[in-house]
C-alpha cells in the first residue's frame, strides 16, 4: 500500500491571537472599519485583535463552533492517497504485443499421461484432495476413477442417469 498522506496541520496562533497582543497588532479606528467593510474572503485575519487585562476575562470566541466544524470537514473530505491517473489518448497502447508462439518454445508438444477409456464426451472432472486420484463423467453415464501416476483405471461404474455438470 502507498504510504498514507497525512493531515495538514493547522498554523500556530500569532501574536496578533495573544488575549494581551502588543499595541502595533491592535486595530485603529481606520483599520477596524476597512474590516469590517471588506468581504470575508478578502480579510488578512477572520477576527479583530483585542487587549484583555487576564486570560479569565477573555470571552468565548464566536466562531469557535463553526471553525472546527470547517475543519472536520476539511479532514472528511480530504482525501488520504494519491492517486495517479494516467491520460490515454489511444487505448490500444495499453494492451501489450503477444509474441509469437515459436518465440514461447519449448512448451509441450507431446502427450505426455494419455487416459483413455471414455467414447463419448467428458462432461465432468474432479481431483481428489491429495491430487493422487481423477475423476472423469461422460455423457454415456460412466464414471471413471483413475490414478494420475499411472493413467491406469482404479474403479469404473455405470449410473442410470446422464453425468452433468454442476456448478
Amino acid at each position: 500500500m502507498p504510504k498514507p498522506i497525512t493531515a495538514p496541520k493547522r498554523d500556530l496562533p500569532g501574536h496578533n491571537q495573544s488575549f494581551n497582543p502588543p499595541d502595533e497588532f491592535l486595530f485603529d479606528d481606520q483599520e477596524k472599519k476597512e474590516w469590517e467593510e471588506a468581504d470575508e474572503d478578502d480579510r488578512k485575519t477572520n477576527f479583530v485583535p483585542q487587549k484583555f487585562d487576564a486570560l479569565r476575562k477573555v470571552p468565548l470566541f464566536e466562531n469557535l463552533i463553526k471553525e472546527h466544524f470547517e475543519r472536520c470537514l476539511d479532514l472528511y473530505m480530504c482525501p488520504r492517497l494519491f492517486k495517479k491517473k494516467v491520460n490515454v489518448s489511444d487505448p490500444s497502447k495499453l494492451i501489450p504485443e503477444l509474441p509469437s508462439p515459436n518465440d514461447l518454445k519449448p512448451f509441450p508438444s507431446q502427450v505426455s499421461i494419455d487416459f483413455n477409456f471414455h467414447t463419448t464426451c467428458v462432461r465432468t472432472i474432479a481431483v481428489s484432495p491429495n491430487g493422487a486420484f481423477l475423476a472423469s463423467g461422460d455423457e454415456d453415464s460412466n464414471v471413471v476413477i483413475w490414478c494420475v501416476r499411472t493413467s491406469k483405471i482404479v474403479r469404473k461404474y455405470k449410473l442410470c442417469n446422464k453425468v452433468i455438470d454442476k456448478i
